[in-house]
Parts: structure tokens; sequence; C-alpha cells
């Protein structure tokens, strides 16, 4: 099994910093983290540039970021989890707060971050606010190769249950512009009584006025 590691980042002057050093020390202090790290951003404020680190208190649990009060049966919660489903709430937490770039930062540097967005995508429960955060992401970096292994879970998509679920995934699998994408755009878009057929037909219309605008 893993160890449990814990960096948490305070600052002198935060009113709550007190509290969540206070759970992470009888944590420690009773086994449920095997390794806990207290960082004082006002000492090290080099730290807080390099973790992009916009309030307190903010810790890392096994490497996945958080930040403000959790409880200590939130956080027991959270080290069960594998990093997978961590990243999955990371993803979450920063897009409801509208965090749309350190979601991205993070990930455009992490292939485990790169699944948990697969996951939430094809998660009928994902809110409509995260949707659209890493619609807007995958707008971003649609283009630089690194969903290119997603292609087929996007084709799959296409057939979920969920309507919501399946446009977006025509709309997805349309920024990729992959010839084997395009191609199952093209057999959505020719076949009359496929419920996303008009949706097809207008991602390709798009992508064809890209290529001209190219």
């Amino acid at each position: 099994m893993s160890k449990k590691v814990i960096q948490l980042f305070v600052a002198h002057n935060c009113q709550i910093c007190p509290q969540m050093e206070r759970v992470f020390k009888i944590m420690h202090k009773n086994g449920a983290i095997d390794e806990l790290k207290i960082i004082d951003i006002g000492e090290s404020p080099e730290i807080a540039q390099q973790y992009n680190i916009r309030s307190v208190p903010y810790y890392l649990i096994n490497g996945v970021a958080f930040h403000g009060l959790m409880t200590q049966q939130q956080i027991e919660r959270l080290l069960q989890q594998n990093n997978n489903e961590k990243w999955q709430e990371f993803i979450k937490s920063e897009l409801t707060e509208g965090q749309l770039d350190a979601v991205e930062k993070v990930v455009t540097q992490n292939s485990t971050a790169r699944d948990a967005m697969m996951l939430l995508l094809k998660d009928s429960d994902t809110t409509l606010v995260v949707r659209i955060g890493l619609s807007a992401i995958i707008e971003s970096i649609a283009g630089h190769g690194l969903l290119e292994k997603y292609e087929s879970n996007f084709i799959d998509l296409i057939s979920h249950q969920d309507e919501r679920i399946a446009i977006d995934a025509i709309y997805h699998l349309s920024l990729l512009a992959t010839d084997t994408g395009v191609n199952k755009l093209m057999e959505v878009a020719a076949n009359k009584q496929h419920k996303l057929q008009s949706h097809a037909v207008e991602a390709l219309q798009d992508l064809a006025s890209e290529e001209l605008k190219h």
C-alpha cells in the first residue's frame, strides 16, 4: 500500500489554516497519515508560485491539490480513493469555483487527470458548470495531441443514453478532427434515423469552414 503523504501550505495571517493544521496533526498522530509536511508560504514565496497557490490552506493529498476547509471524515475518504478519483474531485471542485486555468494546467501535464476528465464527461451526474469547463479545456488542448488516445472514448460516448453527453461527444470528436473521428461523424450525418444526425452535420460543416479559413 502506498504511503499517505500530506503537504499543507499555510500563511501566518490565515484565519482558518490553524483548523486544518490541527486536523492533519491529529490524523498524523493516530496513523491515518504517514507523512505530514507543513510549509509557510510567507517564508517560502517561491513555493506558492511553483504550485500556483491562490489561497490557503492549500494541501496536496498524495500529490493531488485541494484547498479550503475539510473535515477529517472528508480527508479520510479522499485518502481511501485512488488517484483517478482524487483527480475527479479536484477537477469538479476547481471548475465549480471557476478555476479553469488551474484545471487546464494539470490536465495538460498529468495523464491521470486526463483519464479523470474523461470519466467525468461520461458521468450523467457531472454538473453543467463542470461540463462547460471541460468543453472549454478540450477546445484549448485538442490540437496538442493530448487527447488522441481518447478518440475511441468520444466515439463510444456518441451512443450514450444521456443525449447531452452524446451531443458533447459529437462536438469533442470534431475538435480532434482525426480521420477516424471524421468518418464516424460522416456515418452519423448520413443516417437520417440517428437522433444526433443534425448535430453531426453541423459539426462537419464547422470543420469544413475551418479548413477553408486555412
